[in-house]
């Protein structure tokens, strides 16, 4: 589920609620996400193209993958603090040990950006110790999905309820838990306000939140790192067309994908944006030929991660190694591997395009896996992740060709893995 973002200059609706289902039991097909509740100019990243391989940030739009904007998005770095509420409603209770399940479903969640940011970020989770009543029912916030206004109205009731024992000056983001009984609150959106429309408390302006549904019970602590994903400017990589195969371009490669993916990890290119890696370890390719790279293991530190090749004007192609890990765990539904995949700027969070208009069928999307071996469906996988487990490149001469660029496994020296890059 992707965030709503309301600019203090335009604010474009797009396609609120397309995608938008009702919560399902954990033995169902998992609830689709749905596109932001709204978007508008985010205006120009902070950062500069440092290099040539980083992609230029749309004029218009919300979450992309150019660089990111952190005078709206959070920074994903250093030591991020965020609250944990737990709010009922006068029709909502919880029941005996609710709020301890909670606590203990999402206590893992901070070691996956630890892991994933190779130490550069350090999430601290504060659980509060109580329930904090909300004066109002629940439906009062109905439509909380899909209208940045009525989620802030909850986030503000939230912040409202805990303020006497929060100080809230001292965390950067709000999470807020509901009782399973409040059926209103069937999904997990994120939420970001630009500066000077966010929740004041303590002094501090709250702009960035992720309010939880009954959607916990299906994805787990993995929605936390998924919906906090786009708090750091991180796009929905799925598709926000309810007609398509909506996890056709990265299957379960990437965190921001399929959150219930056996690899979970975020793409290179995703560390890379992040901050996480750094321009020294990235093997960028403006011009044609052919070259090799040794690229170490994505779950480890140090190295070369990628090779970058920057294909157009806002396109490139990414090779990264892809090998067990901590978060890459060992499964049939994983295979280690180098892939990969074409990154582009021209459409935004979900496959949307400038202007909010569903998706086509089919793309683009911001990111798409090359699949080493269409057609290979590996049946014991689940429907969302089974078309892409054979992507990789995993044996010695094993080779992909995608917009005149073919990558091929050359050697493998333990973990690290050669390739040759040739673009023409």
């Amino acid at each position: 589920m992707s965030l709503g973002v309301r600019a203090r200059t335009a604010l474009a609706v797009l396609v609120a609620g397309v995608l938008l289902a009702p919560a399902v039991p954990a033995t169902a097909a998992p609830p689709a996400e749905g596109p932001p509740t709204a978007g508008a100019a985010a205006g120009p990243a902070r950062s500069t193209l440092v290099s040539p391989c980083q992609l230029p940030t749309p004029v218009t739009g919300w979450q992309h993958e150019g660089p990111t904007n952190y005078a709206t998005w959070l920074p994903p770095s250093g030591t991020v603090r965020g609250i944990v509420l737990f709010v009922d409603f006068t029709n909502a209770a919880p029941v005996s040990g609710e709020r301890a399940g909670r606590t203990s479903t999402f206590g893992a969640a901070p070691n996956v950006f630890t892991q994933a940011s190779y130490g550069a970020l350090n999430l601290q989770l504060t659980f509060d110790t109580t329930w904090r009543h909300i004066p109002q029912t629940h439906g009062s916030f109905a439509g909380y999905q899909s209208n940045f206004f009525t989620q802030r109205s909850y986030l503000a009731a939230a912040v409202a309820a805990a303020d006497s024992a929060i100080d809230f000056s001292l965390y950067q983001i709000v999470y807020v838990v509901p009782p399973k009984s409040a059926t209103t609150f069937d999904i997990s959106p994120a939420w970001v306000a630009a500066p000077g429309d966010g929740v004041t408390a303590d002094g501090a302006e709250l702009r960035h939140a992720v309010t939880f549904g009954q959607d916990v019970d299906y994805w787990g602590y993995k929605i936390l790192n998924h919906e906090t994903g786009h708090l750091f400017g991180l796009p929905d990589l799925y598709s926000y067309n309810s007609a398509d195969s909506i996890h056709r371009a990265v299957g379960g490669w990437d965190l921001m994908g399929l959150i219930s993916a056996r690899a979970p990890d975020l793409f290179a290119w995703h560390k890379w944006k992040a901050g996480w890696l750094t321009d020294s370890q990235i093997d960028c390719r403006t011009t044609t030929g052919s070259a090799s790279a040794v690229l170490t293991p994505l779950g480890t530190t140090g190295g070369t991660k990628a090779v970058v090749v920057h294909t157009g004007g806002n396109t490139a192609v990414v090779v990264e190694n892809r090998q067990i890990s901590g978060l890459d765990v060992s499964s049939g539904c994983f295979q280690p591997g180098v892939l990969v995949y074409r990154v582009t700027t021209s459409v935004f969070s979900g496959g949307a395009s400038p202007g909010g208009s569903v998706p086509p069928i089919g793309g683009p999307f911001p990111v798409e896996v090359v699949d080493r071996t269409p057609g290979s469906d590996v049946t014991s996988c689940g429907t969302d992740e089974k078309a892409l487990v054979n992507a990789t490149l995993t044996a010695i001469g094993h080779t992909v060709t995608y917009g005149g660029v073919t990558v091929q496994l050359t050697a493998t020296p333990g973990n690290n893995r050669e390739v040759s890059v040739t673009v023409v």
